[in-house]
């Protein structure tokens, strides 16, 4: 029998949102080079016990999107399907700069709430 009760285990599946303040707005390259940009709303999703790992090492998760989206291509972030690789991709990017800092990977999903492109 399992030394975790049916509470505890029901706790670890209690989702929490952290949403990013300001919105980012970043400049990513374009076709022929051309500088475009992103103005996006972000809401992270994580599991209750990792809200506070989120927001307390919030400039190293701001920093880690801002450098994944400046990195994306118009193909990349242009239509439903490009635009849901880019969700799974930023949740990585963002995991990955936490991992170095944190050991833990506390990020289950980038939500974009608006995303546009010019």
């Amino acid at each position: 029998m399992s030394s975790i009760s049916y509470a505890e285990e029901d706790e670890k599946l209690i989702s929490a949102y952290v949403e990013l303040k300001p919105n980012f707005v970043v400049n990513h390259v374009g076709n022929e080079s051309q500088l475009k940009y992103i103005k996006t709303s972000i809401s992270i999703r994580t599991d209750e016990t990792k809200k506070e790992l989120i927001e307390a090492n919030m400039p190293l998760v701001r920093d880690a999107i801002v450098m994944f989206l400046s990195a994306r291509t118009t193909e990349q972030v242009t239509g439903a399907i490009a635009r849901e690789k880019t969700r799974a991709d930023a949740a990585i990017a963002v995991n990955t700069a936490l991992e170095e800092e944190t050991g833990t990977t506390p990020v289950q999903d980038i939500l974009f709430a608006s995303f546009v492109t010019q």
